[in-house]
């Protein structure tokens, strides 16, 4: 039951919503048939401008349209009415039509203005359109826009007044004419003003008429002010401006040439400097010329006339040589002044005047101003045989290497005052240069009188710091008022003393070593011819390093064999040995600084290498083979002498010491020849003698200490002390005294002979001292002891004496008392 009703329902609202619709379409149709509407554009606006365009006709257009679909629009009628001097022409020309459904006519409208009637403004034309619209009448709007133009026209440009006279400034007037060019209306608020840029209010614009229709005449009137100098030129130029408020502006030129009177332009005072040129007397005056300006700033000729108001003085005379006496306009005449100063007007600042007389303007004054100079100048010159003149130039050539320090040169230069005038002062000198402080001059004035002379000595000082090569450099001398002259030095820096070596060399082929060995001749020949070489090439650096050591070497070596052989047969062996040492040494070093780059020069160090080694070998195995003979010839005679006891006929030089330092220089020397097996056998023999040596010096020693001994154990027991003395007064000592120094004296004689055969030459000495010494005590004991023995005697006698001679007196007494007795009694 449900559902049936439901499905009722829904069907009812169907039907009565399509019901309902289909009575919305009926009533909208109904509706569209019952409405006639019409809809008309609005028709574009047109714009006539007249001047300088002179088209009156212009077109435009409107559309009508039936908006109805299914009615047609009647259109009954097209009314407008145009204001004056309009006129409006339709195109088609029907006014009254029919329109279908949805249709629609354009209208072409074709406006004519008459410029003489219309009015210059905006014009509103009404267009009614009549039909049987519901709207029956319908209104569009045309707007027919009209303007007229205006322009200035001016006649009688450009307002030029021409050349104005300087003799008078007048006022002059020029016309011009001004009228509008187009004629449909008159110009309005006229004004005629001075533009951007005027130079000045000379010009002045006449009356005229603010509105403008027929030409007007107006008047430009110049009245010159004061002439401007500054200017550059005399042409003036002014801008007008006329402005309407109906027309564009117009701008206009007036022009004016207006002449300056003459006027006398600024005088400036003239310098000259007259600097004598020529030696003092050489020439009797000095002649010079300066040219006096004289300009006109007007634009006229300007008169003049020119004369000398003040002279200078000092002997000095102007003249005016040439006076033009007019000068053109705007132009500059010069004045041509001779100025005449005598060869000895004194050295200082002068003044003089010229008075210029012009015809049309003021006068005026030059104040000329001559300073007078003085020449002052030196030349150099030189005696040296260094110095070159032309240009100025010393060379020193080769500075060599003296001892410790490189030889020092100097040359003299001669300054002479040339202009005869005044003295050369504040002499400055200055070096350029590496090493410029090498350069040194000695100067003993401080100026140079007029046309005197000084000299100069310019020494050259090479410090250690040098190294081998040319030097050059630029030595300057200037002074006050005098710039610097310029003497280029140069030199060679050699670090060997080349003369001195060569003499050196030469001095061998007296020498000991010469003689005895020729084949020294190699090694000074090639050392000279070397150094000789040496002087004329060009030595780079490299060979700089090699050769002064070379040579050097080469010298050490000659003198070291020379020296070696002199001490040899001196008998100083061990002076001898260090010189054969320092050969060797020499030997190695002219070896290892004999390859050179320069080949010419490498040859004769070679050659000199070569002859170093051989003439060294030969002079080592002959003092090698010298000190080995007489090391053995020294022990033999040792030996004989020590077998013998006997050393009496030993010389002096004979000791194992000698022996042992011959052999030892013998190894020294074979070492040096690399004999391996010479050197060992040296070495054998040396270290024998010096063990031998060592015993002796020993058993001496032993010796010297026993005879020490028995000489202070005599002074203790068998002598007695007073003060420093020692004597022996105890006759039973006598004996164990003379046993004492007896033996003491024994050891030091053995002492003695075994510091001898030892070769010590010092202890030697010191025991023979000694042994002397005592000797000398044991003589001066005994001889005291002697003396105290005669004292004892006489003591002894003595007490004797008196013995005797008391017993002798006692008797006497005796009996003479003996004798008084008996008489008495």
């Amino acid at each position: 039951m449900t559902r049936g009703w439901g499905k009722r329902l829904l069907f009812k609202i169907a039907i009565g919503v399509v019901v309902l619709f289909a009575l919305l379409i009926c009533m909208q149709t109904t509706n569209a048939s019952e409405m006639l509407g019409i809809d008309v554009t609005s028709p574009s606006a047109v714009c006539f401008t007249f001047g300088p365009s002179t088209q009156n006709t212009k077109h435009s257009s409107f559309t009508i349209t039936n908006t109805a679909k299914n009615t047609t629009l009647k259109v009954y009628d097209i009314l407008y009415s145009p204001p004056s001097g309009i006129t409006i022409t339709l195109t088609p020309p029907e006014k009254n039509f029919e329109l279908y459904g949805d249709a629609h006519r354009n209208i072409d409208l074709r406006i004519e203005v008459d410029p003489s009637k219309a009015l210059e403004k905006e014009h509103i034309c009404p267009i009614t359109i009549k039909s049987n619209a519901e709207e029956t009448e319908k209104t569009v709007y045309l707007s027919v826009i009209i303007k007229y133009n205006a322009k200035i026209v001016v006649s009688g440009l450009p307002v030029d007044f021409g050349t104005v006279s300087s003799k008078k400034y007048k006022v002059v007037s020029e016309p011009i004419t001004i009228s509008e060019e187009y004629g449909y209306k008159p110009l309005e608020s006229v004004t005629i003003s001075p533009a951007y840029g005027n130079e000045n209010t000379w010009v002045h614009v006449g009356s005229y008429p603010s509105q403008i229709s027929n030409p007007v005449d107006v008047t430009f009137t110049l009245t010159p002010g004061p002439p401007d100098y500054e200017r550059h030129d005399n042409k003036y130029t002014w801008k007008f401006i006329i402005k309407s408020s109906n027309a564009d502006p117009v701008t206009i030129t007036v022009k004016a040439r207006i002449m300056r009177p003459p006027k006398l332009g600024s005088l400036h005072d003239e310098e000259l400097e007259i600097k004598f040129d020529k030696p003092k007397g050489t020439v009797s005056k000095y002649d010079r010329y300066i040219d006096v300006p004289v300009r006109n700033l007007g634009d006229e000729p300007m008169h003049f006339s020119s004369s000398v108001s003040e002279s200078p003085g000092g002997g000095i005379t102007i003249r005016i040589d040439r006076s033009p006496g007019v000068v053109s306009k705007r132009g500059s005449e010069n004045i041509k002044v001779h100025i005449i100063a005598p060869y000895d007007t004194p050295e200082g600042t002068y003044q003089g005047k010229l008075f210029i007389d012009t015809v049309e303007d003021k006068d005026g004054y030059v104040k000329i101003t001559i300073v007078i100079k003085w020449p002052v100048d030196f030349i150099i010159s030189s005696t040296s045989i260094y110095f070159t003149p032309s240009p100025p130039f010393i060379d020193f050539g080769t500075i060599e290497l003296k001892e410790r320090e490189y030889e020092k040169k100097s040359a003299n230069i001669t300054l002479t005052e040339f202009y005869l005038y005044k003295p050369v002062r504040n002499l400055r000198f200055s070096k350029s240069g590496e090493y410029g402080k090498w350069l040194k001059e000695e100067t003993d004035f401080s100026e140079i009188p007029p046309g005197e002379s000084r000299n100069i000595t310019l020494k050259i000082e090479p410090g250690l710091e040098a190294v081998p090569k040319s030097y050059s450099w630029k030595y300057d001398i200037s002074a006050r008022e005098i710039g610097a002259k310029r003497i280029d030095v140069i030199a060679k820096i050699v670090p060997m003393n080349i003369p001195e070596m060569i003499e050196y060399l030469n001095s061998f082929r007296e020498s000991i070593l010469y003689k005895s060995y020729p084949t020294s001749e190699v090694i000074i020949s090639n050392g000279v011819e070397m150094l000789e070489a040496v002087e004329e090439s060009e030595i780079d650096a490299d060979d700089w390093k090699k050769l002064p050591v070379l040579m050097k070497g080469t010298l050490s070596l000659l003198s070291s064999l020379n020296d070696g052989i002199t001490f040899s047969e001196e008998e100083n062996y061990g002076k001898a040995v260090e010189n054969l040492v320092s050969a060797s040494v020499s030997t190695s070093t002219i070896g290892s600084n004999s390859e050179l780059n320069n080949w010419d020069i490498s040859r004769y160090a070679k050659d000199i290498s070569t002859g170093a080694d051989k003439t060294t070998e030969e002079v080592l195995i002959n003092e090698a083979k010298k000190l080995e003979l007489r090391g053995w010839n020294i022990k033999k005679a040792v030996e004989h002498a020590m077998a013998l006891d006997d050393i009496s006929g030993l010389k002096k030089e004979e000791n194992v010491l000698n022996s042992s330092l011959s052999y030892q220089h013998a190894a020294t020397i074979y070492s040096l020849l690399n004999d391996k097996e010479k050197r060992l056998e040296c070495v054998y023999e040396e270290s024998l003698l010096v063990d031998k040596h060592e015993e002796l010096v020993s058993d001496a020693t032993a010796l010297r200490i026993k005879a020490e001994n028995k000489i202070s154990n005599s002074k203790e027991n068998d002598l007695i002390r007073i003060g420093d003395i020692y004597l022996l007064l105890n006759p039973y000592k006598y004996d164990t005294f003379s046993e004492s120094y007896g033996s003491a004296e024994k050891y030091l004689e053995d002492a003695l002979k075994n510091y001898k055969v030892a070769g010590v030459s010092l202890m030697s000495e010191d025991t023979e001292k000694k042994l002397k010494e005592v000797k000398s005590e044991w003589r001066y004991i005994l001889s005291m002891f002697f003396l105290a023995c005669i004292l004892y005697g006489a003591a002894f006698i003595y007490t004797i004496n008196r013995v005797i001679m008391g017993t002798v007196a006692y008797m006497r007494d005796m009996y003479e008392r003996e004798v008084g007795d008996i008489i008495v009694k």
